[in-house]
Formats: structure tokens, C-alpha cells, sequence
């Protein structure tokens, strides 16, 4: 049986199933859509290695050019997916308010504990901790009262873009 996860669409909360996991053997369309956010990774984790290198050849030093294909294929030869990290997802104004509402109720649980959310505890990875925290984050979202609040928040800030256009004059 698949996991399940809340998936909050639009502001209301659906269970959807998440299919995959390790050891999932993968059709055609699945790996083509893995290759692609790869290569994806690749290229945006190197770009600045790379920007950088082709400055210093304009400049008149090449010596940084030599080294990028090696770099690139180093890279590419080491890189593995990993988990936590910042959603690469798009997230609906009330989901985008309610992961905002959960920030606030773990920096407010930490800071009574006299710690910062960015403070990795002893034992822990920052992999597993990034991990820990997107649990509680989508633990928190999914919650009926963060929910309401995401919801209202939104609804208020609608409500001031949609007076602040009326007064605006460009027709």
C-alpha cells in the first residue's frame, strides 16, 4: 500500500498517494522526468563554477576554463539526489501563507528552547535535520487550525491588494 501525504490545493487539504519509493522500478516517462530535474540540478549548481570561469577567460586568464569539463564530469560522476532543501514546487497563496504559519510555530517551539531553526541538533545531519523540520512543516500545514488562519491571511491581504488597485489609474 502507497504512503499517503496532505496535499493542500487551493486552501483545502486532500489525501493523495506518493507512490514511489526506494527500489521503484521506473517506466519511461518516470525517468525521463528524473534524467531531465538532474540534469536540471547539474546545471544549475555549476553555473556559477562556470559564469565565473568564462569571466576569467574574457579577462585574459584561461587557466579556469581548462579545469570545467573535469569539474562538470566530477560533479556528474558524484551527484545523487538528496532530500530536504527547499521546495522546488510552486505552493498556492493559502499552502505558501500556511508553510509561513508553520515557520513561525517552530522558530517560536525552538526559541523556547533556546535554539534557532538553523541550529542543527547533536546527532543529526543537516540532512536529517532539513528532514525533520519539512516533516513538521507539512505536519503543521496540514493542521485544520493553521489552515483557517493561512486562509483568512490571504483573504485579508486580497482584500487590501483589491482596495489599493481601485485607486490606482491605469486604463
Amino acid at each position: 500500500m502507497p504512503e499517503t501525504k496532505t496535499k493542500i490545493i487551493d486552501g483545502e487539504s486532500f489525501e493523495i498517494t506518493w507512490p514511489y519509493a526506494a527500489g521503484h522500478v521506473l517506466n519511461d516517462a518516470e525517468a525521463k522526468a528524473l534524467n531531465q530535474v538532474r540534469s536540471e540540478n547539474i546545471g544549475n549548481n555549476l553555473r556559477t563554477a562556470v559564469k565565473d570561469a568564462k569571466e576569467k577567460a574574457a579577462a585574459g586568464d584561461t587557466s579556469a576554463l581548462a579545469g570545467l569539463r573535469d569539474l562538470v564530469a566530477k560533479y556528474d560522476a558524484e551527484y545523487t539526489f538528496a532530500l530536504g532543501g527547499t521546495p522546488a514546487r510552486k505552493l498556492d497563496p493559502v499552502e505558501r501563507e500556511a508553510r509561513n504559519i508553520a515557520n513561525e510555530y517552530i522558530k517560536a517551539d525552538l526559541a523556547k528552547k533556546g535554539r534557532k531553526i538553523s541550529q542543527v541538533p547533536e546527532g543529526l545531519t543537516k540532512e536529517q535535520w532539513e528532514e525533520k523540520l519539512e516533516a513538521n512543516r507539512e505536519k503543521l500545514m496540514a493542521n485544520e487550525t493553521i489552515l483557517k488562519a493561512a486562509r483568512k491571511r490571504v483573504a485579508e491581504k486580497q482584500k487590501i491588494v483589491d482596495g489599493d488597485l481601485e485607486q490606482l489609474e491605469l486604463a
